[in-house]
């Protein structure tokens, strides 16, 4: 099953999040592995697919710059946990400090992860993001 929809939510005063528990669902066992995303965002995975997402990662390999760099990011700011029985993680503070999260958090699923976002830093995004119909060009040629 996808992981969709927006939902905001505040870190209470020990940095824990509560994620809905439509989208909780999707974490086997409890497991979540959180790590920095892309565009200024964290990407929160269930293990499945944080297996995938690290295979992809190895992938790249070690003999480019590049493919060192996004291993050294993804890997030096990733974290496995687990739900509480309050269906809360903890954000780590290097983590929070570098996608400027401070209280409120915007949750969105995309698909096979779910992405933590400043609201400000979402906005900006979104309004900057091509026009549906711009980001649409030429996507039967892309898949």
């Amino acid at each position: 099953m996808a992981l969709l929809g927006t939902y905001n939510h505040t870190l209470d005063d020990k940095g824990r999040l509560t994620i809905p528990s439509k989208l909780r669902e999707q974490f086997k066992d409890n497991k979540v592995f959180i790590s920095l995303g892309f565009d200024g965002c964290i990407d929160v995975r269930n293990e499945e697919e944080w297996n995938k997402w690290t295979a992809k990662i190895s992938s790249t390999g070690q003999a480019t710059a590049e493919g060192r760099a996004l291993a050294r990011k993804v890997m030096s700011m990733s974290d496995e946990t687990t739900f509480d029985n309050a269906g809360r993680i903890k954000l780590s503070s290097i983590l929070q400090e570098k996608v400027q999260i401070v209280k409120d958090v915007v949750i969105i699923g995309n698909n096979d992860h779910l992405e933590l976002w400043d609201p400000a830093v979402w906005n900006q995004y979104i309004d900057g993001a091509p026009a549906m119909e711009d980001a649409a060009k030429n996507f039967e040629e892309k898949i």
